[in-house]
């Protein structure tokens, strides 16, 4: 889940890290001693003898040498005292300037950070993000780093915090997405909250239903199943199976009989038993296919839903966001439930899909067992794809 493109923008963090490294390395070696260090290190020059001409005596010559050479060794012990205390000061010199370079705000220039960006926006890309999402998640991250100075000690978490903060403004941007649970708790006395979900064939549609019932059992609310899905073979089977499973009813009749009716008698059914919630499970059908769309709308007039939930594969790749925008056409839909996001391991739809057609996703489908069903939120998806450590 996700791993492909967290290992992608990795890279990338890592890429820009090292160009700073480089240019750090290059500014200490510019603060380095030069040639007047080195001079220090020169041995000093030797205080000349006095004129042999001048020595009267060879006892005089004699006193003269020995002076001569203390002279030279006191002279030579002051210049080497002199130069140590000069050496330190450069050494504390150095230090200060490396200390300052080290440690210094790290303000990015703007090719590093187009560089950066363009890494990002690739990434993404790559990883089935829709371009308008990449596109606008670029801008927002340039935003940030054109006004940002980066702890140059913390450099990485700093990146991968800009990073995540462009993420959020990307997931944030639509509306919060709907709480099954919190939806069913309030309708009280107000009879069965009912759910519709629809998409095309294979998605996973029926085994997602079954999950909702089974989180809904959980926590303590009952629900009945409406096996509404009388076109595909073996449809009723595989939804009275599922619901065996996680121990719910199911109102079901014959192939060919008509949904609409099948969801109505459903509903009778929850509110005679007082149930909290009624699941109608509907036939799989494409965009392009006018004729079952309109049996849907037929569905949407008879049973009233309170809630619409698209369910689509997130392997679907852009094709996903085409489909929910034709399905919205002709239906309100408040959700979408993406399935199978534990086999894809670009992920990009989670990312882009609610800001491509301003439908939020509700819950993620992560396995094959009825607990496998994650309530959507922003961190889940920004801590998979960015881990903040």
């Amino acid at each position: 889940m996700f791993g492909g493109l967290r290992k992608k923008l990795s890279e990338a963090v890592k890429d820009l890290i090292k160009k700073e490294a480089d240019k750090t390395k290059d500014t200490a070696e510019e603060h380095a001693p030069g040639a007047d260090a080195e001079k220090m290190h020169a041995a000093p020059e030797p205080i000349p003898l006095p004129n042999q001409k001048e020595v009267k005596s060879e006892e005089s010559k004699a006193a003269a040498v020995t002076a001569t050479h203390e002279r030279n060794a006191a002279h030579m012990e002051e210049k080497a005292a002199r130069r140590e205390r000069e050496e330190e000061l450069v050494r504390l010199s150095l230090k200060t300037k490396l200390k300052g370079i080290f440690s210094i705000g790290i303000v990015l220039n703007e090719n590093e950070i187009d560089d950066f960006s363009e890494n990002i926006k690739v990434s993404l890309l790559q990883s089935d993000v829709s371009y308008d999402t990449a596109d606008a998640f670029t801008e927002n991250l340039k935003s940030r780093l054109r006004s940002a100075k980066l702890d140059s000690k913390n450099l990485k978490k700093e990146l991968v915090g800009e990073v995540r903060s462009a993420l959020f403004d990307v997931l944030n941007s639509v509306r919060p997405s709907i709480d099954i649970l919190d939806a069913v708790g309030r309708s009280g006395a107000d009879g069965p909250v009912k759910i519709l979900f629809l998409g095309p064939n294979g998605t996973g549609k029926t085994t997602t239903m079954a999950k909702i019932a089974h989180m809904l059992k959980s926590k303590g609310f009952t629900c009945v199943i409406s096996a509404s899905d009388t076109f595909r073979a073996a449809a009723i089977e595989q939804t009275e199976h599922h619901a065996n499973k996680v121990g719910v009813p199911v109102i079901k009749s014959n192939y060919g009989a008509d949904p609409a009716s099948i969801a109505f008698d459903a509903i009778s059914y929850a509110k005679s038993h007082k149930l909290n919630a009624v699941l109608i499970d509907t036939a799989g059908r494409q965009e392009t296919n006018k004729n079952l769309i309109h049996e849907m709308e037929k569905m949407v007039r008879v049973a009233k839903p309170d809630i619409i939930l698209f369910v689509g594969e997130s392997t679907a790749g852009n094709q996903l966001s085409e489909q929910v925008k034709e399905f919205a056409k002709f239906m309100k839909i408040d959700g979408i439930i993406l399935t199978k996001l534990d086999c894809d391991a670009k992920g990009g739809n989670a990312i882009s899909i609610a800001h491509t057609t301003g439908i939020p996703i509700a819950y993620i489908g992560t396995g094959e067992s009825y607990d496998a069903l994650v309530r959507y939120t922003p961190d889940f998806i920004v801590n998979a794809i960015m881990p903040n450590n």
